[in-house]
């Protein structure tokens, strides 16, 4: 019995094959891309707070994977209360944020982009902070519980955490309102916060301090 030999395609004809399947890549992204949007510009808030929701989510799996709990399994109620955060507080803020942000400094120059930043490391950036360590506690240890051990938690914490934020979202900003068109600055900024997040989540994690609670 003969062998079947299978024709081979000229390398030409392969290339273009393989060009044409990377053409409808391309295409399927500047689809989803359009798709997006236009939801961005239909339903702004919906839209920023489904992504916000998705991607801290996310951001405390990876979290849970870097460092799993100490019971050794996937806590899922934390990472749902983060995914709560994030849609209930962080996308609708971030659209408000941004707006007054393009009300307060409208230019995209370096002076216009410090202030922006300025406001968001003395204000917004803390204020998520403190939101997380508070959700954290109270699905730990309860909501009494939880609540008499935030200032701790905020004296032990925050100050640390808001330093690493001055050494990451100011460069976020720079690129975000130097060269990211407005319609795409949440998106942006959501990107960037999966990686805060993650970091976000493990302080949120860290144990409070016998010490600090006195």
């Amino acid at each position: 019995m003969g062998l079947i030999r299978v024709p081979q395609l000229p390398l030409r004809a392969a290339i273009v094959l393989r060009g044409g399947a990377i053409n409808m890549q391309v295409a399927g992204l500047a689809g989803l891309g359009a798709s997006y949007a236009s939801a961005l510009v239909q339903h702004p808030i919906l839209t920023k707070s489904f992504t916000s929701g998705v991607i801290f989510a996310l951001s405390d799996a990876s979290a849970q994977i870097i460092s799993p709990p100490s019971s050794g399994e996937r806590d899922h109620r934390r990472t749902l209360v983060t995914a709560l955060i994030g849609f209930a507080y962080f996308g609708p803020v971030l659209h408000w944020y941004l707006d007054f942000l393009t009300w307060l400094a409208p230019g995209t120059d370096i002076l216009s982009t410090l202030l922006k930043t300025l406001v968001g490391q003395l204000g917004f950036g803390p204020a998520l902070t403190c939101l997380f360590f508070g959700a954290f506690l109270i699905v730990e240890s309860g909501l009494r519980a939880g609540l008499a051990r935030w200032p701790a938690k905020i004296k032990q914490d925050l100050l640390v955490t808001w330093t690493s934020e001055l050494c990451f979202w100011p460069f976020v900003d720079l690129i975000s309102f130097t060269f990211v068109p407005v319609t795409w600055i949440p998106l942006g900024y959501n990107v960037a916060n999966f990686f805060w997040t993650v970091f976000l989540s493990l302080q949120a994690c860290k144990a409070v301090d016998s010490s600090e609670r006195e």
